[in-house]
């Protein structure tokens, strides 16, 4: 399912003291099946973005469409509830949201609420937990006796049961270490490769965006910056930090090895197979290791 822009502008609260125009005519495309990454500095209207992509905000000016549904300003839309159950929303600190008194009750609200018969239901629940890799025996337990890394992965099963066919990650790994952090980010590349969902990532991550993404959005001050490949949007290294973002840290270290040997690493690197090729070159001169 595509989702389009189409000169989408949007203003919190409009006609008050308070006004603030969060984004300004932004127009884009996010392809079917793709992963896209948002990113921005805080304030730079990239949340406000993606809230619009399932209805929980509603453009001030301008259109947006997905799939076969579209939301225009000053129009009412009777197709929300389809929009919701079609387009999913992982919020920052999803297990915060988790209220039933057992995991299973908890992901099986989701497809009920949508009106999803239960027997139904209780299926895609458990295929959804089994999804995230949370085995059977902890079903039946309450969320609130999980480590924080378990109740994020009820909190996604719940989304997840619903069967959407976009799912929106508001910076997903917030709070969680490095493994939790790695284990979560490789869930949702396995669903985006093996199930072809449309993955939309908010992210600080420059690292991640860079090596999940097939499309990098950036945003600044509302208005739509860049929205390329990643090795396409980082190798603007001057752009970007001039509106406060930085490169992923392999590029980051690549240009201060370069700069010791008095010259400049140009090429978009985002792996650690590819930056240690990439120290051979520079410290050969230039030249590729032979």
């Amino acid at each position: 399912m595509d989702i389009t822009f189409s000169h989408v502008s949007y203003v919190y609260h409009a006609k008050t003291p308070f006004e603030r125009r969060a984004m300004d005519d932004v127009s884009l495309r996010i392809p079917s099946g793709s992963f896209t990454s948002v990113v921005g500095h805080t304030g730079s209207g990239k949340s406000t973005l993606v809230q619009h992509m399932n209805g929980l905000l509603k453009p001030s000016k301008g259109a947006i469409t997905a799939g076969d549904i579209t939301i225009r300003a000053n129009e009412k839309n009777t197709k929300l509830r389809t929009l919701r159950e079609k387009v999913g929303f992982v919020f920052q600190y999803p297990e915060h949201q988790l209220f039933e008194e057992t995991v299973i009750k908890d992901v099986v609200f989701g497809p009920v609420n949508f009106g999803v018969p239960e027997a139904e239901a209780a299926k895609r629940a458990e295929e959804s937990l089994r999804l995230v890799g949370l085995p059977p025996e902890y079903w039946n337990r309450s969320p609130f006796d999980l480590s924080g890394g378990q109740m994020r992965r009820v909190a996604i099963a719940g989304v997840l049961a619903v069967q959407p066919e976009v799912l929106i990650l508001d910076e997903p790994t917030a709070g969680l270490d490095p493994r939790g952090r790695k284990e979560i980010l490789g869930l949702f590349d396995e669903l985006h490769r093996k199930g072809n969902m449309t993955m939309i990532m908010v992210t600080h991550n420059m690292g991640d965006a860079a090596r999940y993404s097939d499309q990098v959005i950036v945003m600044n001050d509302g208005h739509l910056v860049m929205a390329d490949k990643p090795e396409k949007v980082f190798v603007r290294k001057n752009e970007l930090r001039e509106i406060g973002l930085d490169i992923p840290e392999p590029m980051i270290f690549l240009d201060d090895l370069s700069e010791k040997f008095g010259g400049e690493y140009t090429d978009p690197v985002f792996t650690i197979e590819k930056t240690a090729d990439a120290v051979v070159r520079i410290l050969n001169g230039g030249r590729a290791n032979v």
